[in-house]
């Protein structure tokens, strides 16, 4: 039972982490594609102003400390405001899960407990994959919906371009890159922990 639990454990982990560390990637990110997404043409803003103010939101969901969103030439709604503010919880609780549960996760690797769990990591890269396929099938905007939907009590991501002109620089093209990212670094630690796996299956072997 402890060991599962550990697995379980294990998980979060990966989700947690994996959540955290696409954050702190979207940053750049973002900053790489402000031109490449046209940004500047799109809004009349120029490249300085809109990345000061995408900073300013990202300080905002990443200070516990900030409780007041500012962003000096986006005005927002209060059910943007709300929403943002719900997107920080989630923020932040991804942060302390990868903080909390990196020693029993570590554990968990050092004693090589991931070996009983052989099927268990298999399912873990399975799913991600059929993700994957039904957002090439189905578009990204089915992903992305649903992911709301189950993250978010109510409707207010549905931003209006009119009330929270803060969405315009936030193209669909990049939550799908973020997402991308996220789905790279969870499939490399569960292919690394399948790889282990399989090598001490077969060193048990010779």
């Amino acid at each position: 039972m402890k060991t599962k639990a550990q697995f379980l454990l294990t998980i979060i982990w990966s989700i947690s982490a994996s959540a955290t560390l696409t954050i702190l990637a979207a940053i750049p990110l973002f900053h790489s594609l402000v031109n490449i997404f046209q940004l500047p043409e799109l809004t009349y803003l120029s490249e300085k102003t809109i990345s000061y103010n995408f900073d300013k939101l990202m300080r905002y969901l990443l200070n516990p400390v900030i409780s007041k969103l500012d962003m000096p030439d986006f005005t927002s709604s209060q059910a943007g405001l709300k929403h943002f503010a719900d997107v920080k919880q989630l923020f932040l609780l991804a942060i302390l899960l990868t903080v909390i549960l990196l020693v029993p996760t570590f554990l968990f690797i050092k004693k090589k407990r991931y070996i009983q769990f052989y099927q268990g990591i298999k399912i873990c890269l399975v799913i991600p994959v059929f993700i994957g396929v039904m957002a090439l099938f189905g578009g990204f905007d089915s992903i992305f919906i649903s992911f709301h939907r189950i993250f978010f009590r109510d409707a207010t991501w549905l931003f209006d371009p009119a009330t929270d002109p803060i969405i315009n620089i936030l193209p669909e093209n990049y939550f799908m890159l973020c997402f991308m990212i996220f789905g790279v670094i969870y499939m490399v630690f569960w292919s690394y922990l399948l790889l282990k796996t399989k090598r001490s299956f077969s060193n048990e072997k010779n």
